[in-house]
């Protein structure tokens, strides 16, 4: 299944970035397949979150522990959901003060194969282009 892995310098500062990746509860403003979003459980280290995604008529809910390392790095890590697993991080590495390496890595199997079927390439799609939406939208936000 897939393990993908997408690296990118954004010309905006790490703080910037680690702060548009952490705020969850704004993905369904620029995340399309991100309909519904939900935060729990805040801590300085860690946070719950579930996220709906749809696509097609499909609706599914999935939970995580997202555990945090403030301008370093998230680990996403599944508590529910239609996954078999899902295994995501953000790693961000200041290159001075107006420039970031963000890499992004993701490996998921959904849990039964008509959802591997439908959602399976979907995903896979998304998942490549996740840096390039939060450059979007650090571009909205920051330059707009």
């Amino acid at each position: 299944m897939p393990k993908i892995r997408v690296s990118e310098i954004l010309p905006f500062s790490t703080d910037k970035i680690y702060d548009l990746v952490v705020d969850v509860e704004s993905y369904p403003k620029f995340l399309p397949w991100c309909s519904r979003t939900r935060v729990w459980d805040q801590e300085e280290t860690q946070f719950m979150a579930e996220l709906t995604i749809s696509f097609k008529g499909i609706r599914e809910k999935f939970q995580t522990l997202d555990v945090v390392e403030k301008n370093k790095k998230v680990e996403i890590n599944l508590k529910s959901g239609p996954f078999q697993y899902l295994v995501s991080t953000w790693h961000f590495h200041p290159l001075g003060e107006d420039r970031t390496k963000v890499e992004f890595y993701i490996d998921f199997r959904f849990s039964n194969r008509v959802k591997e079927m439908i959602m399976g390439p979907v995903f896979t799609q998304v998942s490549k282009q996740m840096i390039s939406a939060f450059r979007k939208r650090a571009v909205a936000l920051y330059h707009g």
